[in-house]
């Protein structure tokens, strides 16, 4: 099963009162201006415990090389990265019509977290997963945990 991730405002917060992740290797951090929220380390170990892989999914440019050594100065392993240049290769491709700025079933994400709600619509629509969750809510990490459990026991009953 996999999980993405939305980075800005999802992971990346940008607010004066953030609380980040500790870095688990500090010297390799100063490369990097971005810090993650907190709690995405241990969240990232209990959905691998439930046989999730980790992914990020962003309609940022910021290229696969830079989010995977973002994510490994956590301790976290990626399987795989979708940005903006990606999904527009698979997604948007050479169609006329404009697809939705997201769309994770393409890639074979069960579950997708995000602070869009237009993501969330488009889940509706295009039938995918979606949780939105606030930059400011504190409890994020439960309800991801919550959902990817509920995905995980319905999809169990699907086989």
């Amino acid at each position: 099963m996999k999980i993405s991730f939305d980075l800005d405002d999802t992971l990346i917060l940008t607010e004066n009162d953030a609380i980040y992740e500790n870095p688990v290797k500090m010297i390799k951090s100063l490369l990097y201006k971005e810090k993650l929220r907190k709690g995405i380390r241990n969240l990232c170990e209990e959905l691998k415990s439930l046989g999730y892989d980790i992914c990020v999914y962003t309609t940022s440019d910021r290229s696969a090389g830079y989010i995977k050594g973002l994510f490994s100065i956590y301790g976290i392993k990626l399987s795989n990265i979708i940005n903006q240049r990606v999904h527009k290769d698979l997604v948007q491709g050479s169609r006329k019509e404009i697809m939705p700025s997201k769309v994770p079933s393409k890639f074979g994400i069960d579950l997708h977290i995000d602070d869009d709600i237009s993501v969330k619509q488009n889940g509706l629509q295009f039938g995918f997963n979606v949780l939105i969750i606030s930059k400011h809510d504190r409890d994020w990490a439960v309800k991801v945990l919550n959902e990817a459990k509920r995905i995980k026991k319905l999809k169990s009953y699907d086989t």
